[in-house]
């Protein structure tokens, strides 16, 4: 899916992590893709399925990088008074060369919930710092200085080190789909630094008539821009209204990300929800792929019905 971690910031997404795959084919036969730190030998074969969901083929081994333990980790919460100031703050950070391996800045509807404050009413940034002593504590301490030329004013590392002991923890999403009518989902955008705020605002006023709350952070940040994930709480009449409510959202989200001219997807992959946005988001590029897909599965085996 070409998915990314929580600490895709210092570390990289899976195309920068994985080195090489090993693949079987529609027709039965197995290709390796060479396995070497980087090469220039034509268009990099590791792409045609890294993201194509199983499209191409079945990925049965994989290389991937590995790295040294850091010496150490470094936590700071941040509070903005606007989004506009954290936004700033992470872009001037990451197009400085900075790489916090931590870079999650909140709204101020889902602070409260990272905060587990029900009173916090302005945006905070969460980031971390890791590896050598020497370099984190210098980056630290640059990310904190460009913060608070922003206007940022520092909390202290205990909210994020919380969060950090509770991240996988999704039960807050899972209580409200196992309940009958209940209406949650998670979507994530991505835009250049410029676009990042108006498409936020865009996608969430998009989405806002289908729920009852809409929280926000960003996160994934790079020096041109950064992904913008929505979280989404409802309720419907009952479980078949409230599939319906599900449709009715992704349709507005996507829709709205790409009249911003943002990313559809940045790391949870295309799925079927997704499905009729690829097209008009690849525009002529479709054709390209469906091209490949046809030569490399002429009977369409591979998962048929997916993002093509």
């Amino acid at each position: 899916t070409r998915a990314s971690g929580q600490f895709s910031s210092r570390w990289g997404s899976i195309e920068d992590l994985c080195i090489s795959v090993t693949a079987i084919l529609p027709d039965g036969g197995t290709v390796t893709t060479p396995n070497t730190p980087r090469a220039a030998v034509g268009p990099d074969i590791r792409h045609l399925f890294i993201g194509a969901e199983g499209m191409m083929g079945v990925i049965t081994e994989a290389c991937l990088k590995i790295f040294p333990l850091p010496e150490l980790r470094l936590f700071e919460c941040i509070r903005f008074a606007n989004l506009q100031a954290g936004i700033e703050s992470m872009r001037q950070f990451m197009q400085r060369g900075l790489r916090p391996f931590l870079v999650r800045l909140y709204d101020a509807e889902e602070a409260q919930y990272a905060m587990g404050d029900d009173t916090v009413s302005d945006p905070v940034l969460f980031v971390g710092c890791e590896g050598i002593r020497a370099v984190a504590t210098a980056e630290m301490v640059a990310v904190v200085d460009i913060c608070m030329k922003n206007g940022g004013e520092m909390l202290g590392p205990t909210p994020v080190k919380s969060w950090m002991d509770k991240r996988f923890d999704f039960s807050a999403v899972e209580k409200i789909l196992n309940s009958a009518g209940g209406v949650a989902e998670t979507i994530e955008v991505a835009s250049f630094w410029r676009d990042v705020e108006t498409t936020y605002q865009c996608v969430k006023k998009a989405v806002a008539p289908h729920v009852d709350k809409v929280l926000g952070h960003f996160s994934h940040a790079y020096p041109q821009g950064t992904s913008i994930y929505l979280i989404l709480f409802g309720k419907a009449e009952d479980d078949a209204a409230a599939e319906q409510q599900i449709l009715k959202i992704w349709d507005s989200a996507m829709q709205a990300a790409l009249n911003c001219d943002a990313a559809i997807s940045h790391h949870h992959g295309i799925g079927y929800v997704r499905r009729q946005f690829v097209a008009p988001y690849l525009g002529p590029a479709i054709g390209l792929l469906r091209n490949i897909k046809k030569s490399i599965d002429p009977n369409s085996t591979m998962n048929p019905g997916k993002w093509l």
